[in-house]
């Protein structure tokens, strides 16, 4: 990531939250207030995917569920979403604190996904933690339009095994719905999957926390 202007991005910041609390939609207020303040590319990801309105704050932070809970429950993971999260990590790239209490990546890799060795310490790392809470079920889902989908999640299956966690991972035409329909508490920072779930555990951005802490920006 290149240098970010602190100042510069925390007074855009101040605006795009006020634009959300007036209506606009988040697609628009970004392109005028990252205009504005000619912000980079990187900066720009952080307005767009970290700033949220009071209200929306309130209501994703209501869902947002410690590791704990999880106990005895079906674990529905966004396996993209908490993946590349997670090795954004590893690479030791800048994982943003965003208002509504979710870490969250900058990197926007998801329809370019590469299998790497990242790609297995970061699943070593997921189900390392996740052994510590003991779900009842942990069930994986990859988009499948994505290529090699099928190929880590295969992976992830023999990860599962490695680690006795009772479980699944699937390439699924559409994993938001996927993770829906079959967990009882979502893994995912996807704000459009937090809309529509009951249970939302940050998964990436309590191992991030645990792991890779001194790389959060905190806006």
């Amino acid at each position: 990531m290149k240098m970010i202007s602190i100042n510069r991005l925390r007074e855009a910041i101040i605006d795009m939250r006020y634009l959300l609390s007036r209506g606009y939609t988040r697609k628009s207020a970004s392109i005028f207030i990252a205009n504005r303040y000619g912000l980079s590319k990187d900066e720009r990801a952080i307005l767009y995917r970290a700033v949220y309105d009071e209200e929306t704050v309130k209501k994703h932070k209501e869902k947002l569920v410690s590791p704990s809970f999880v106990k005895g429950r079906v674990l529905a993971i966004d396996g993209f979403n908490v993946l590349i999260t997670v090795e954004s990590g590893l690479k030791g790239k800048v994982l943003v604190e965003c208002d509504d209490g979710f870490i969250r990546d900058v990197s926007a890799v998801f329809g370019k996904y590469v299998i790497s060795d990242y790609t297995f310490k970061a699943i070593d790392l997921i189900l390392n933690f996740i052994s510590d809470f003991n779900p009842q079920k942990v069930l994986f889902f990859f988009d499948s339009p994505v290529s090699r989908s099928g190929e880590l999640a295969s992976n992830v299956r023999s990860y599962l095994k490695r680690y006795g966690i009772n479980g699944d991972a699937r390439a699924v035409k559409k994993s938001d719905i996927a993770v829906l329909t079959h967990g009882e508490v979502v893994a995912t920072s996807d704000c459009v999957i937090i809309e529509r779930a009951t249970k939302v555990l940050d998964l990436a951005g309590n191992i991030i926390r645990r792991y890779f802490s001194n790389l959060i920006l905190k806006i």
